[in-house]
């Protein structure tokens, strides 16, 4: 028990090194193509490399673990990931830039895949919801104390890329020291979208929504932080309060809707997203406190839609789907973050920088209106049929195996 405890921590502690070079190089890069003078579109797309790679390397690493084993594969990938983050600064060109963070994309899906497949594996039986919850919080804690990393050094310069990848290459030290065996690769056969949206239309319909909003945001909110004026310092500040309040309130929130039908929890939710997001759009950045406030509520709201319909989902699962039912949801998300980065990056072209807060609005009062449809046309899930709702955020299928709810089918 003790050594499987140890193995877990080794890893959860090399994806958190991974998550805090990962966060801080999302937020340097949208900063370092606004320097560069990159037309807001073409950071749009450039953004939209890496869920796309993240998405292909969800699909075709297992191959790749499978042909040469886990630590082999580990060591290669955060070898790709630390060469690719050093490319960035000697080809500074858009295409260029989208087909490194294309590869910056399947290089971390590999990485986290590896990753949650040893957690799997490792993780004793009846502390596997103890281990998923300090993954989750490792996670978001990195990506938010990470943000504030952005002021150590000038973003001009190369002094952040260097940081970013020795992140990469130190990430690796944990898990190459464990003593452990490597573990099995877990086959996860998604349910495909349309027999989910069958299942559960409003969860399927949610990531993607949830997908066209939060990547959108958490891509894009750098460049628009930049645009209307804020400091490097501020920009990271920006990002922090963003990724802090989507930790702070995915518990409060995910207990309320285990008390009540989950598709009215996600209308509340999207409905205050729809609110602040025109606050922002209106207050800019006029006032610093309320700016960061408002954007840690935001991110507070925006960060519960993904847990609630998985939840929401798995309540009308049936037993042993709740592995391949957060693995379809997951490419729905997937499909949504491929689209939302280049979308708001059009509305900022068109209409300004605020237009960014502007789109979001949109997408959620659209999210609103279908999930306000949905609740006339079927009733809710009786409540002693629903599973407790798990704070979790997209990462790759394997995670689902990790999933509490999991353990207690078994």
């Amino acid at each position: 028990m003790r050594r499987a405890l140890l193995t877990a921590g080794s890893v959860i502690a090399g994806i958190f090194i991974l998550q805090a070079g990962n966060g801080l190089f999302g937020s340097f890069l949208a900063v370092r193509m606004t320097i560069e003078s990159f037309a807001t579109p073409v950071i749009g797309l450039v953004v939209t490399g890496y869920p796309l790679g993240f998405l292909l390397g969800c699909l075709f690493v297992p191959r790749l673990v499978r042909n040469v084993g886990h630590i082999r594969t580990f060591a290669a990938l955060a070898a790709v990931l630390c060469c690719t983050a050093l490319a960035f600064e000697v080809l500074i060109t858009p295409a260029v830039w989208g087909a490194l963070r294309l590869l910056t994309g399947f290089a971390c899906a590999g990485l986290f895949m590896i990753g949650e497949s040893w957690l799997n594996e490792k993780a004793p039986s009846g502390t596997r919801g103890t281990v998923f919850a300090i993954y989750m919080i490792s996670n978001m804690t990195a990506v938010s104390a990470s943000q504030l990393m952005l002021a150590v050094a000038d973003p001009r310069g190369p002094a952040l890329f260097m940081l970013c990848a020795g992140a990469f290459a130190a990430c690796l030290i944990p898990v190459a020291l464990t003593r452990a065996s490597e573990p099995r690769l877990p086959s996860v056969e998604p349910i495909g979208l349309v027999g989910l949206y069958r299942l559960s239309p409003v969860a399927v319909v949610g990531c993607i929504g949830t997908g066209l909003m939060n990547t959108a945001l958490s891509g894009i909110g750098p460049v628009y932080a930049t645009h209307v004026g804020l400091a490097i310092a501020e920009v990271g500040a920006f990002m922090s309060a963003l990724q802090f309040g989507g930790m702070l309130l995915q518990w409060p929130i995910g207990r309320i809707s285990d008390r009540m039908d989950r598709r009215r929890v996600l209308l509340a939710v999207t409905t205050g997203m729809i609110v602040v997001a025109l606050a922002v759009a209106v207050v800019g950045p006029g006032s610093r406190p309320l700016l960061f406030l408002l954007v840690a509520l935001y991110g507070g709201l925006a960060y519960t839609l993904y847990p609630i319909a998985v939840s929401h989902a798995n309540d009308h699962a049936d037993r042993g789907q709740v592995v391949s039912v957060s693995a379809g949801l997951l490419l729905a998300w997937a499909a949504g973050s491929v689209g939302g980065p280049p979308l708001a990056t059009l509305a900022m072209t068109a209409f300004g920088p605020s237009a960014l807060f502007l789109y979001l609005a949109f997408v959620a009062g659209t999210l609103a209106v279908f999930t306000a449809w949905r609740i006339t046309r079927r009733g809710a899930q009786p409540k002693e049929q629903r599973k407790p709702f798990v704070p979790k955020a997209p990462t790759t299928p394997l995670a689902g195996e990790l999933d509490p709810r999991v353990s207690a089918q078994n």
